[in-house]
């Protein structure tokens, strides 16, 4: 059961963030010259497959660190610090990428129907990304980090 919920927390962490990497990479630019639809569409189409990859990372998170042994132990090695590090990092990509997903895609498609100029909130969604991106790797190092703790 262990490297199974192992295998599939590493799964949503690359069906998350391969995905918003696809997007931010490779359609982002192509909106920026001229294919906001196809982008806006993308990023509609793409929120079911995040957020469940999101689910399972979150809870197949919480399996691995009971996982960990006792309390005691895990604050001795420093692994709590780490842990307390990356829950922390993680709650911010969330609440970044719910901010992305939730307000600023539906801003985007709303200024395409209404005819209204889709640079403000391309804008916002490319900096999203790239905080949420950034986050990734730290919480990537972490990871690896309370792994070798």
């Amino acid at each position: 059961m262990a490297l199974l919920s192992v295998w599939l927390h590493l799964l949503g962490v690359v069906a998350w963030i391969g995905g918003l990497m696809y997007q931010a990479h490779v359609l982002g630019p192509a909106a920026r010259r001229g294919a906001v639809g196809v982008f806006a569409e993308a990023a509609r189409g793409g929120r079911p497959v995040a957020w469940t990859a999101i689910a399972v990372v979150a809870l197949t998170g919480f399996y691995n660190v009971t996982r960990l042994g006792p309390l005691e132990r895990v604050m001795e090695t420093g692994a709590g610090l780490l842990l307390a590090g990356k829950f922390m990092l993680v709650l911010a990509a969330v609440a970044l990428a719910a901010q992305r997903d939730f307000s600023q895609v539906p801003r985007l498609r709303r200024a395409l129907a209404e005819g209204q100029d889709p640079a403000p909130p391309l804008r916002t969604i490319a900096w999203l990304d790239r905080l949420v991106l950034l986050l990734a790797v730290a919480i990537v190092y972490l990871g690896v980090a309370v792994s070798r703790a």
